[in-house]
């Protein structure tokens, strides 16, 4: 090899290692930084972790099945199914709040007994002997009504409503501080997940469905408005509120005034005393609960605007 060779040969050597070198002070040089930020950060952290006073919440769940669901593990399969996921939607949810969770039901017609250990452990089931099973509904406000003093929200859902929202206290005390406590409720959307498509059925039930005809309004960059269904199978109000339902005589209670005593119980009733508001079609999933079940996406499979799908269709 000529010495030219090896003079080209040790400078390119020199060069390989230059860089490694580099590469290897550059790698130390960020290794100290992160140190140096990691003091800084445990220096200034917040002496506090998690705020001490959580909210209170109780949640009154409306619950019925037939008698032979009641009686045999695999008759009410599909019944159990779905109350767990609600309870285990609220469980995570509501993780950050103290939660007390009542299943508001009659003897002889409810599936607690089948649910898993750990949920039998964070219920409670009130059986109420003298109620008809179509206004178990109503039974279930009266639940939350009595429990008015001690708890910050009260909360009814129906069985096979699912929370997926950590958020969703805030949203809605957000709501209230805007509009007001004691005039209008907010609701979610619900939807049904039906072969990858997202249909948010009570505003697909509606052929007529009208929006902003009598009242809407925006928060930041979230618009909320009235609509000719604001069912949702689930509500939550304020301390305030609910007194505020509590003190008007609740003279609505036990009338089966839209649809039916379930989703008058649901819903309706509190027009008695409220204006129900819902996200905005152009923010449908700012607040929303998943309806665990899929019989009105297929009933009413669209097309609609309400129906969305986070996959291409090909034509």
């Amino acid at each position: 090899m000529t010495i030219r060779k090896r003079l080209i040969n040790s400078c390119i050597f020199a060069g390989a290692l230059g860089r490694r070198l580099g590469r290897a002070i550059v790698q130390k040089v960020k290794l100290i930084q992160f140190y140096q930020r990691r003091e800084v950060i445990e220096f200034l952290a917040d002496p506090e972790a998690l705020p001490g006073d959580r909210p209170r919440v109780m949640t009154a769940i409306a619950h019925i099945t037939s008698s032979e669901e009641a009686a045999s593990r695999e008759a009410g399969a599909t019944k159990i199914e779905r109350l767990s996921h609600t309870i285990e939607g609220l469980l995570t949810s509501l993780a950050h709040c103290h939660l007390q969770i009542v299943i508001c039901t009659v003897p002889g017609r409810h599936i607690t007994a089948y649910l898993p250990d750990y949920q039998q452990q964070a219920i409670s089931v009130a059986e109420i002997g003298d109620c008809d099973p179509m206004y178990i509904g109503f039974a279930a406000q009266d639940l939350l009504a009595a429990q008015v003093d001690h708890h910050n929200w009260l909360m009814f859902i129906e069985d096979d409503i699912v929370l997926y929202d950590s958020c969703f206290l805030d949203k809605i005390n957000q709501f209230n501080q805007v509009y007001g406590h004691d005039t209008a409720l907010l609701f979610p959307n619900r939807y049904e997940m039906h072969q990858g498509k997202k249909s948010y059925i009570d505003l697909t039930i509606e052929r007529d469905l009208a929006w902003d005809r009598l009242s809407s309004f925006t928060i930041g960059t979230v618009k909320f408005a009235e609509c000719t269904n604001p069912h949702a199978g689930i509500y939550c109000l304020s301390q305030v509120q609910m007194r505020r339902w509590i003190a008007s005589g609740r003279t609505w209670k036990n009338r089966p005034l839209m649809v039916g005593p379930l989703e008058s119980a649901a819903t309706f009733c509190l027009l008695e005393c409220f204006s129900l508001f819902k996200p905005h079609p152009t923010n449908l999933n700012y607040l929303e609960v998943r309806h665990y079940d899929t019989k009105y996406s297929k009933l009413y499979p669209g097309p609609s605007p309400y129906i969305l799908s986070a996959v291409s269709q090909q034509s």
